[in-house]
């Protein structure tokens, strides 16, 4: 005798839209997907935590685009305002060229922070991972590119 129980057939609920397979996509400039391309070549990237993670969903989840982005899409050289948990407006520069410690009010697309800014949209919100393992809530409050 099997001690396999007989199931009976499960009903699918078909008003609840399906999540399975469902890969959030960004927009990307394609120079922001090249860059982000280098910079996980870099040897210290391995060794930051959910850096590489982070960098590499990017890539896969995006969809470069070549010439004008949306103007409401943060880029690897914009100005952009955020909330970290629904606290108050944080804004910085972002840049691929920044490296972590550089001037406070500039985002290195290279940190944690900016590899999760980079390529969403104003309004969306994102979790946000830090080195030691917590989650915030991201949320993009606007976009201007620089001069």
């Amino acid at each position: 005798m099997s001690n396999i129980i007989q199931s009976t057939s499960a009903e699918i609920d078909t008003q609840r839209p399906q999540k399975i397979g469902l890969l959030r996509t960004f927009t990307l400039r394609d120079d922001d997907c090249q860059h982000l391309q280098r910079h996980l070549k870099r040897p210290d990237i391995a060794q930051r935590p959910f850096l590489d993670h982070v960098l590499r969903h990017k890539i896969t989840a995006s969809r470069p685009m070549r010439g004008e982005v949306p103007k409401d899409v943060v880029t690897g050289a914009s100005c952009v305002s955020f909330a970290l948990d629904g606290g108050p407006a944080q804004m910085g520069f972002l840049s691929h060229r920044a490296r972590n410690g550089a001037h406070r009010d500039v985002i290195p697309v290279c940190s944690l922070l900016g590899a999760t800014l980079i390529g969403m949209r104003v309004g969306e919100r994102a979790p946000l991972l830090h080195e030691d393992g917590a989650i915030s809530s991201l949320t993009v409050l606007s976009v201007r590119p620089t001069a």
